[in-house]
């Protein structure tokens, strides 16, 4: 610009060329005029030929940018247009009117002016007639018009083009700089040859989402330089997503594609090629873009390149991709022949919400069904639990399309999961007829134990069958399995894909039911935040929110799940919700009426026609009468819903009711009926697994539990166990993720998402330890000022307190809270803080709820937290005493319980371990003692069972009192 009059920017959009020229204009001493012709055609007038005045208007933009820098050039233009002067006339007066000025004159999009009549004249005149001072800066995105003269004096003109605006290296690295971006500068310049929109904005983006707006403009821009072929291959093409070469091109339709892409490759846009140029594919943002011009094709062009391109697909084996797009364009008896082909891949890999997706979008079917077909949609009805799907392909295929079913391969398991679906919507007479059709085999024996669950039929599953069955089967027998209180291989063996996804509730059901609830929670967790299988989200959730303590989200996931089970056309699962809002009511509220209504609404849908919820409902309108005092009456419901259990080996709710029946015979008289019904409910559950059951029954009736361990002989039975379980019951409180952690055992830190934090105020972590250790993470400014600052004038006190609620709420994670309500001060969610000696007590809660192996390792988890250290151990305080005292109380029972479970599991070097710690820490706990005797005797060591028995007999005469008969019968024992 500083050496030539005129200068020509011919580029391609995005390639710098308005950046540049306001660039240059700014080194220039001289002013600024810049003009605009993108609508210099709109303006034309109309009927105006190329001899007419159809270039007034863009006489108009130049006299509007020029005068305020030469004020005569407004009355002279326009006395010129009144008086006639031509084109040519004017762009000459102009060019004089220029003399003496260091005016750089600005002309914009002079590719637009081809349309406007006169404006090439007008444009050829000013750049002929140009004197020497100002400079003219003629951009265009565009070859300029043929028709614009004077640019051939080389002295006068110069051109810069894409490769001379393009960036270099050291130009790409600063600009990405500037911008913020960490791409690789040299990468960018090699692919997008320097052009600057291919350097500078991030066409590569996965996001489309981000900076949407602008990446469509400028892509809409380059759409607009294209001619209609160029656009119209790169819009048609854009459904391929592997590239596109000439031959995809001319399969989808387009004439002459390999000329036309020859003609893009020389073209700036956001493109990348193969080395040898045959294969182009557009960036992700780009493509984008060209996708929504794609979708806005006309109906029948869209049909007809869905349908190519499904052809492409099924050439090259994507047969999955060939059937979307087929359903896509409408086509659907050819989406049902791809669909053939790719569901097996689909179900293998279990993305059943696909399969529903095929198959809900070729319904109706209009031809005969093909057993892949029928097999994938009874295996998305199982799999969704969408009963009515297959009870809908049934009855729209007739008998004789089940019937055949059996005879070819794999027909058997499609006519359970038939089964599973009849009786799920109470169709159990047509299940049995399909059952009649089914040949002998594992197959056929699970079908007969679903439908013993309606019938109390004899036939029962091996106890090992899970372990030979694979696909749905596994998630079927893992149902019944539950039902029969079989937990143990729900959760141990080899796990399938079946039953690793469709089997996940009952895994976590297990769990529960075992005790096993911080388990079952992170399970459950595990799941994610989408939508849950229908059980699991209906069902099993209230159960599992009313066993962590969450009464409100219990209730609301029972209701929630209502919405769910509506969609399933399952008979069994409306009942079942009934069933457990009743059992709710009862446990959660002691809600009599509630529960009334809801066993009565379960026996209008018909729980009496299947066995397994006919004896549930027994079950609750038993309790529900042993609350309301009408204890005979409960008796012949508790009795016959044991009997129905016990005899068609359904136990997993048989202790449950084996309690209840144990406390209504109690009250009415049958003592010896009311011990023999408790000792199967502790039976079963020792066998089966359920302690957790068990312990939430006997929490309705404590009296149970408190009555046998009185009639047993020594105090170390099990009965005994559980009265002392029930005694420090309380909710098993979870947090799956805490958000904040005290560790208040030990080392006093503080732990906000994973980073140590220090509040200001030591108090301000003891004032967390405090609402930690209270309900619901909430207390009273009284109890507060009392515990925190005994001794304290009231007013110094509150000042205190304000400045530790202070300090602590700076430290608290975003989305936690430390509220106050009038005189409360409430954390929240209280489920998202933990401290050490909480988890210690819900671990302890958790193990009394669990047996065996399970119980061993609770409480040994509960045991290496409490070698951290002591309770606060810095500090003494009144209610840090008080706190500290009951920890170690509930951590010496623990090492109680721990070796007594050692003994039982045959880990006597443990056992022995675990009684002398007690008797280090308590010499006077006669049950330490006793195991400690138990230890040494299956050790086979007499010394040290002697030694031990005269260690106690010293205690006992410190303490006054004679020792305990049963002891010294145990020693005889022992040594004998």
């Amino acid at each position: 610009m500083d050496q030539h009059p005129v200068l020509v920017m011919a580029a391609s959009a995005g390639s710098g060329k308005t950046t540049a020229a306001v660039q240059a204009a700014q080194e220039l001493a001289g002013p600024v005029a810049w003009v605009s012709f993108a609508g210099a055609a709109a303006g034309t007038e109309p009927g105006a030929g190329r001899s007419g005045a159809g270039w007034a208007t863009m006489t108009r933009l130049l006299k509007a940018a020029v005068e305020p820098h030469v004020p005569d050039v407004a009355t002279a233009l326009t006395e010129a247009l009144a008086r006639g002067f031509s084109a040519s006339e004017v762009g000459t007066l102009l060019a004089g009117m220029l003399v003496g000025a260091e005016l750089v004159l600005v002309l914009d999009r002079v590719e637009t002016i081809g349309a406007v009549a006169g404006a090439e004249e007008l444009l050829s005149a000013l750049v002929g007639g140009l004197p020497e001072g100002p400079r003219l800066v003629l951009i265009s995105r565009a070859d300029l018009p043929r028709g614009l003269r004077g640019l051939g004096d080389v002295h006068r003109v110069a051109f810069l083009e894409d490769g001379d605006l393009a960036f270099d290296m050291a130009e790409a690295t600063e600009a990405l700089r500037v911008s913020g971006r960490s791409d690789d500068p040299g990468r960018l310049v090699e692919v997008m040859g320097g052009w600057v929109s291919g350097v500078l904005y991030d066409w590569w983006g996965a996001d489309t989402s981000a900076s949407v707006a602008q990446h469509d403009i400028l892509a809409a821009e380059l759409l607009a330089q294209l001619t209609p072929v160029e656009a119209e291959l790169l819009v048609r093409t854009s459904l391929l997503d592997d590239g596109v070469t000439a031959e995809q091109a001319n399969a989808l339709g387009l004439a002459s594609p390999d000329r036309t892409m020859a003609a893009l490759r020389g073209r700036r846009l956001p493109l990348t090629w193969s080395p040898d140029g045959r294969r182009m594919a557009a960036l992700p943002r780009f493509r984008h873009h060209l996708q929504r011009e794609f979708a806005r094709l006309d109906e029948n062009t869209l049909r007809a390149l869905r349908g190519a391109y499904a052809s492409l697909l099924q050439d090259k084996g994507r047969h999955e991709d060939a059937v979307a797009e087929l359903l896509m364009s409408g086509d659907t008896d050819s989406a049902r022949d791809a669909a053939e082909r790719a569901l097996p891949e689909v179900l293998g890999r279990l993305d059943l919400a696909t399969a529903e997706s095929w198959l809900d979008r070729m319904r109706p079917a209009s031809r005969t069904l093909t057993p892949s077909l029928a097999a994938a949609g009874l295996r998305v009805a199982f799999g969704l639990e969408q009963c009515w799907r297959g009870v809908q392909l049934a009855d729209h295929h007739g008998r004789a399309w089940w019937s055949r079913l059996a005879e070819r391969p794999g027909g058997a398991e499609d006519l359970v999961l038939l089964v599973w679906c009849f009786w799920h919507a109470g169709r159990i007479e047509g299940a049995r007829e399909i059952l009649r059709v089914m040949p002998p085999g594992r197959p056929r024996d699970i079908a007969e134990a679903l439908l013993a669950l309606a019938d109390n039929s004899p036939p029962q599953l091996a106890p090992d069958l899970l372990d030979h069955v694979v696909g749905p089967l596994e998630a079927m027998v893992m149902r019944i399995s539950y039902r029969a209180g079989q937990l143990r291989g729900l959760r141990d063996g080899s796990s399938g894909a079946w039953r690793s996804v469709a089997g996940t509730p009952w895994a976590i059901a297990a769990l529960r039911a075992e005790g096993r609830i911080s388990q079952a929670e992170e399970a459950y967790a595990a799941v994610g935040d989408g939508p849950r299988p229908v059980w699991l989200a209906a069902i099993e959730a209230p159960e599992l929110m009313a066993d962590l303590g969450r009464r409100d989200e219990a209730w609301a996931s029972l209701l929630a799940g209502r919405e769910r089970i509506a969609s399933t056309g399952s008979h069994v699962y409306e009942i079942l919700s009934l069933l457990l809002e009743a059992k709710l009511a009862l446990r959660l509220d002691r809600d009599v009426p509630r529960s009334g209504r809801a066993l009565a609404e379960a026996e209008r849908r018909g729980c009496a026609r299947y066995a397994f919820t006919a004896e549930l409902a027994r079950v609750w309108r038993g309790l529900e009468l042993l609350l309301a005092g009408h204890d005979h009456e409960a008796v012949p419901h508790l009795t016959a819903a044991v009997c129905a259990m016990f005899t068609s080996g359904r136990r997993l709710e048989l202790p449950t009711a084996a309690v209840y029946l144990s406390e209504a015979l109690w009250r009415t008289g049958d003592e010896d009926g009311a011990d023999a019904a408790a000792d199967l409910a502790l039976e079963v559950a020792t066998a089966q697994g359920p302690r957790n059951l068990l312990l939430q029954a006997l929490e309705d009736v404590p009296s149970v539990a408190v009555r046998q361990a009185d009639a047993e002989p020594t105090h170390s039975s099990r009965w005994h166990e559980l009265v002392s379980a029930l005694s420090a019951a309380r909710p098993v409180a979870g947090c799956a993720v805490p958000r904040l952690t005290l560790e208040d055992i030990g080392p006093v830190r503080l732990v906000a998402d994973g980073r140590e934090v220090h509040p200001r105020l030591a108090k301000s972590v003891e004032l967390l330890a405090y609402l930690l250790s209270r309900p619901a993470a909430s207390a009273r400014r009284n109890a507060l000022l009392q515990a925190l600052f005994p001794g304290k004038s009231d007013a110094t006190a509150r000042s205190y307190l304000r400045q530790a609620v202070y300090r602590l709420r700076e430290v608290l994670p975003e989305g936690l809270s430390l509220l106050q309500e009038d005189d409360v001060y409430r954390l929240t969610p209280a489920s998202a803080v933990v401290s050490a000696s909480g988890t210690v007590q819900r671990l302890l809660a958790e193990a009394a709820r669990q047996d065996g192996e399970h119980r061993w390792n609770t409480l040994q988890r509960a045991l290496a937290i409490a070698e951290r250290g002591s309770y606060f151990d810095s500090l003494s305080t009144d209610w840090l005493d008080t706190r500290r005292a009951e920890l170690e109380a509930a951590l010496l029972q623990a090492r109680v319980d721990a070796a007594t479970m050692a003994l039982r599991l045959g880990r006597v070097g443990e056992a022995r371990r675990l009684a002398r710690a007690v008797l280090d820490r308590d010499p006077y706990r006669e049950k330490a003692w006793r195991l400690a005797l138990y230890a040494a005797e299956a050790a086979g060591s007499d010394d040290e069972l002697l030694d031990l028995y005269r260690g106690y007999l010293r205690v006992m005469k410190e303490l006054g009192v004679p020792p305990s008969m049963d002891l010294r019968r145990l020693v005889d024992r022992l040594r004998r």
